[in-house]
């Protein structure tokens, strides 16, 4: 019991013991005592402050070690030159490669690293002295110290010699040195101890220890506090980069947020976002027991001026398209871009339907006046499609589909439309796809035809020409052009079905003369997309060259809605066809994007007549009322006759479509009208029929 507790006690306390038992001996063992006494006091002495030094080295040189820092370990030896006892230490890695190393001047190291275990012990008149450098558990390197102990050899010789001649005085005054010595000591010791320990256990760099001692101790205590100073710096400035860091961080993060949630060209909520706050809106409305609506919109022929005008108009585009939406929405709607040039707005507990009504129209109305965008006039129109909660679907993906669904549906009524969702318009929906995908097939086989309808001068009834159609026989039936044209403009299918239209009447044509039929020009309808395209003039340019038709045998049949994307350009592409020597007509005027303005410039040869003026001459529209005071028979005729004489006066020639009824024919006649079309005359005609038809009416060509 008594040696345990001398073993559990402190340095200081075991050095007095050892005095005390050794003023109890004899002579002759007193002598072998106290100087057994000093070299284990002196000994230990030096294990435990060189064991400090390495615990102190240790604290300090983990940060080195993880950030590789070979000149910071360097910088923390460096500190050891103020400690004389100290001749040789290493800072070792895991591996127990030299990191950084410390020689006192004058001397070098005698130590193999194969030596090198924790632990101490003397050899050569030195103490060598190995300590691991740890971090949570894990070895991250060594600490290897070596001391000298020539000052314990000095004093074991001058002892000997004062004990022989003053040992009972000598036994008294050590112990009195002693104690006082103990006295001076154990303070700073103890303090280094105490702020080792705190350093090591809070890793608090910021602590000092007061020192006015100008001994070794007091030394040691300084170099204690530069290391201090050393490690504290390293740490501040790892702080600085931890900040810096947590700050890029912390940027990386927002900016992650806002593409995961927000669109980059117009700011708006993208679909992931629109997704989860309109799931988020469904269970509002399901907890309030209230409503919502989502529309659906997509932009009227955005296509033709994002290809003819290039997507960077296509982006500033629908950057004002979204800042006009948030302009008319309330606050607390949302809009957001769906995708394309598809926005969707949510709108939480409406009024009424009537008010969903109004915003719809409110909508298609702002989006209908021209743009000015990066100096060009714009004219564009959306159709939206409306689903409502919870009559129309209850979760997120029901609503956005049926109200897609919608928006398709408006769009087969005429540009700038909206519709409610009905429940009949899946099963239209399911023929839609079904529809798309056999026509996608029917593109890919070139499963159409043409056929060729003549048009007949009216005075004379010669042949003047003939308008190619495009016709597809889906299985055992035709589908109608009206039906399955705009579905390939959606699907991206136009191109391609126009080149293949452009390339069949061409060579047709040149077929025919191959033959000797002296043909009239073919008429061929290439949609706005087409004209105002990239690529219009070379795929023009390629069917004349790899058919051999001369220009003037063709001829270019484009609607009013070609202006709608830009005039400035249509302008310049129907230029550049007229000094091809291809011929331009202006087919069904009347009824879409007034150009009129434009027309003395235009460089066209022939207006063409919408057919439905030419059958409301027999059919009065059901609009008219008996009490509009004007017979809708004479106001039709006020129009055609108005048609023809703005023709004639830009000296246009004036073709009539659809014209089915001798009686038409007599009344276009009068209003002079130039060349006549439709089933009077002929119907379209398959290439066989055409070709018969052509061998009968050579002789009536003019």
């Amino acid at each position: 019991m008594m040696f345990s507790t001398i073993r559990r006690a402190s340095f200081f306390h075991k050095q007095l013991i050892a005095i005390i038992g050794t003023n109890l001996l004899v002579l002759g063992i007193a002598a072998l005592l106290i100087y057994s006494a000093f070299v284990d006091d002196y000994r230990d002495n030096l294990i435990k402050t060189m064991d400090s030094n390495a615990s102190l080295l240790s604290a300090a040189s983990r940060s080195a070690l993880l950030f590789n820092d070979e000149r910071a370990g360097q910088t923390i030896l460096a500190s050891l030159e103020k400690i004389p006892a100290v001749r040789y230490v290493q800072i070792l890695d895991s591996r127990k490669a030299i990191f950084a190393t410390y020689t006192r001047k004058g001397l070098s190291s005698d130590i193999p690293l194969s030596d090198i275990e924790p632990g101490y012990y003397f050899t050569n008149d030195n103490l060598y002295l190995t300590q691991e450098i740890t971090l949570e558990q894990d070895v991250l390197g060594y600490i290897f110290l070596s001391a000298g102990t020539s000052s314990l050899q000095a004093q074991q010789r001058r002892y000997g010699q004062m004990v022989l001649w003053v040992f009972v005085l000598g036994s008294l005054l050590a112990y009195l040195l002693n104690w006082r010595m103990q006295k001076r000591l154990q303070s700073p010791i103890k303090r280094l101890i105490r702020l080792v320990d705190y350093v090591a256990k809070e890793g608090r760099y910021d602590q000092r220890i007061f020192n006015r001692r100008e001994d070794e101790i007091g030394r040691l205590v300084n170099g204690v506090n530069s290391m201090l100073d050393t490690i504290e710096d390293h740490q501040f400035k790892l702080s600085e980069h931890r900040e810096h860091l947590e700050g890029i961080v912390a940027l990386r993060t927002e900016q992650l947020y806002e593409r995961a949630n927000f669109d980059a060209l117009t700011q708006l909520p993208n679909r992931h976002s629109l997704t989860d706050k309109i799931a988020q809106a469904i269970e509002r409305a399901k907890d309030k027991n209230s409503n919502l609506a989502l529309m659906f919109l997509d932009l009227d022929r955005f296509k033709v001026i994002n290809d003819s005008l290039g997507h960077f108009m296509g982006d500033k585009l629908l950057i004002e398209v979204a800042k006009k939406i948030q302009q008319i929405i309330k606050d607390g709607d949302v809009v957001g871009r769906w995708g394309g040039d598809e926005f969707v707005i949510l709108i939480e507990n409406p009024q009424d339907i009537s008010s969903v009504d109004a915003l719809a129209k409110d909508i298609i109305a702002a989006l209908s006046l021209p743009l000015i965008v990066a100096g060009h006039q714009l004219h564009i129109s959306t159709s939206i499609g409306i689903a409502c909660f919870p009559k129309d679907g209850d979760d997120a993906s029901s609503l956005l589909k049926h109200a897609d669904t919608s928006m398709y549906k408006a769009k087969e009524i005429g540009l700038g439309q909206f519709r409610f969702f009905e429940q009949a318009m899946l099963n239209d929906s399911v023929r839609r796809l079904t529809l798309e995908t056999q026509l996608r097939e029917a593109a890919a086989q070139q499963q159409f035809q043409l056929v060729y309808q003549p048009k007949i001068n009216i005075i004379d009834e010669s042949l003047v020409g003939l308008e190619a159609l495009i016709r597809w026989k889906n299985g055992q039936e035709y589908v109608h052009p009206s039906a399955f044209l705009p579905i390939a403009e959606d699907i991206g299918l136009m191109e391609s079905i126009s080149v293949w239209v452009l390339n069949q009447a061409c060579q047709q044509n040149a077929d025919w003369q191959r033959v000797g039929i002296d043909i009239v020009p073919v008429a061929v309808n290439l949609p706005a997309s087409f004209i105002m395209g990239p690529h219009c003039l070379n795929f023009i340019n390629n069917a004349l060259n790899q058919s051999g038709l001369a220009a003037k045998f063709l001829e270019i049949e484009i609607t009013e809605n070609t202006f709608i994307a830009s005039t400035e350009l249509a302008v310049d592409v129907l230029s550049a066809l007229h000094e091809l020597g291809v011929n331009v007509a202006i087919d069904d005027f009347g009824t879409g994007y007034s150009c009129m303005s434009y027309l003395r410039d235009l460089p066209i040869s022939t207006l063409k007549i919408d057919g439905t003026f030419i059958n409301d001459l027999i059919a009065p529209k059901v609009t008219d009322t008996p009490h509009s005071g004007k017979d809708p028979h004479q106001r039709d005729q006020g129009i055609i006759r108005s048609i023809i004489m703005l023709g004639k006066s830009l000296g246009l020639s004036i073709v009539a479509e659809c014209v089915e009824q001798e009686f038409q024919v007599d009344i276009l006649r009068q209003m002079g009208c130039d060349i006549i079309q439709g089933y009077y005359y002929s119907k379209p005609l398959s290439v066989d029929d055409a070709d018969i038809y052509l061998r009968s009416h050579v002789g009536n060509q003019t």
